[in-house]
């Protein structure tokens, strides 16, 4: 059920990359993903329960787009092929828009990512002391309202069609909710953190954060003329335009009935601010090269902080990710250094039904994003070695 970051295969490559990535696509870099895409639906599609996969290279120096798919839009009889602008539910990517828009008003003085949650949310005093910035970079000690057995046992029962207000997520997380997981210390990645980021974001402004986000960030200034917000059921223009994502129960006992279910057209709310999201893999690299280039988007004090890390296996804040301690967390962003792919930055937002990854390598100017439309977990999820490869044939050709 988490939204989580990409597993540690993200950092393994048979060999190591050379050089920048060659400027311009051409029909052998397309047929080599086609054929990645190709081999994910004929050989591992099925057991992860997906039916579809799109992928998007977003090539350096102005090299152009190369996009990819492979797949049905769904596993009904006559289900459309997927295309490029298929839509898939990004989840965890939605907090690189969460994180920005707290950084955007940090920077037009409407609050700082210094300030304590008593100051905007008093409402949960246990957590009185902990800041903005705390929140952002999963160091709050605050635990994930996803791990809670009450949530888990709601959606068994009742499927998704439960509206929860950011309230209710929240409460089950907090230490006088009965069965409330104890807080953690170090870096603990948790959902709660960004539920309460965006509660912070309307308690602020006045404004929601789908308003926030469409105001802000969606819209043709940086290519995200396909990307949605919605902490709810999405409108049938939408899901219309979506592939189906289909959950995988896995270890999750009380939501065995769901096994397999289509889950496209749910209530989004259980992700919110933390993980509701829907764009197209073209779009995600878009947004990722905003994110990391655009001086527009974010100055050049609020890139820093964005991009400024904690340990992953302390919690501690670090200047440079190291072999023996190669994964960071910034501000809704995830960096990492390996011998293979040398440093960048990955994410893989994972929802019920879907599954949706990049990686961004600075040294190469080169952007990966794969989606994915099934839900699967662990040893069953491959997007990490899909991407390897697709970075492999975009690098090396």
């Amino acid at each position: 059920m988490t939204n989580r970051i990409a597993g540690p295969t993200v950092f393994v490559l048979a060999a190591a990359l050379s050089g920048p990535a060659p400027a311009q696509a051409d029909d052998a870099l397309t047929a080599k993903l086609q054929s990645i895409a190709d081999a994910y639906i004929a050989d591992t599609a099925a057991g992860e329960k997906a039916t579809a996969i799109s992928i998007s290279v977003s090539l350096p120096d102005s090299g152009g787009t190369v996009n990819v798919t492979a797949g049905k839009v769904s596993n009904a009889a006559g289900a459309a092929d997927v295309t490029p602008d298929t839509l898939f539910q990004i989840g965890s990517i939605t907090k690189s828009f969460t994180a920005v828009t707290l950084l955007q008003l940090q920077s037009e003085g409407v609050l700082d990512l210094d300030d304590r949650l008593g100051e905007w949310l008093p409402e949960y005093p246990a957590w009185k002391h902990v800041t903005l910035r705390r929140l952002l970079n999963m160091t709050s000690g605050i635990p994930s309202y996803d791990d809670v057995p009450a949530v888990i046992a709601d959606i068994g029962r009742n499927g998704l069609s439960r509206h929860f207000s950011p309230a209710v997520l929240v409460g089950f997380a907090d230490p006088a909710y009965p069965g409330a997981p104890d807080p953690t210390t170090g870096y603990a990645y948790s959902n709660t953190n960004y539920i309460l980021a965006g509660m912070v974001i309307e308690k602020a402004t006045g404004r929601t954060v789908q308003e926030h986000f469409e105001k802000r960030l969606f819209g043709p200034r940086y290519g995200l003329t396909n990307t949605y917000y919605r902490a709810g059921i999405y409108p049938p223009e939408i899901t219309n335009r979506m592939a189906s994502g289909y959950f995988l129960a896995g270890g999750y006992d009380a939501m065995k009935a769901l096994d397999g279910a289509d889950v496209k057209a749910e209530d989004m709310s259980w992700g919110g601010a933390a993980g509701a999201g829907v764009s197209r893999p073209e779009e995600v690299n878009n947004w990722v090269r905003a994110l990391f280039t655009s001086e527009e988007l974010l100055d050049a004090d609020a890139r820093a902080e964005l991009t400024r890390v904690v340990s992953m296996r302390t919690g501690e804040p670090v200047t440079r990710l190291t072999a023996d301690d190669p994964r960071g967390f910034g501000l809704g962003i995830s960096g990492f250094t390996s011998p293979t792919l040398g440093s960048g930055w990955q994410y893989e937002g994972e929802s019920m039904g879907y599954r949706t990854l990049y990686i961004y390598l600075p040294e190469q100017d080169l952007v990966v994003t794969l989606a994915l439309n099934s839900g699967a977990e662990g040893a069953a999820d491959h997007a990490s070695k899909v991407a390897l490869a697709v970075i492999e044939a975009a690098a090396g050709r």
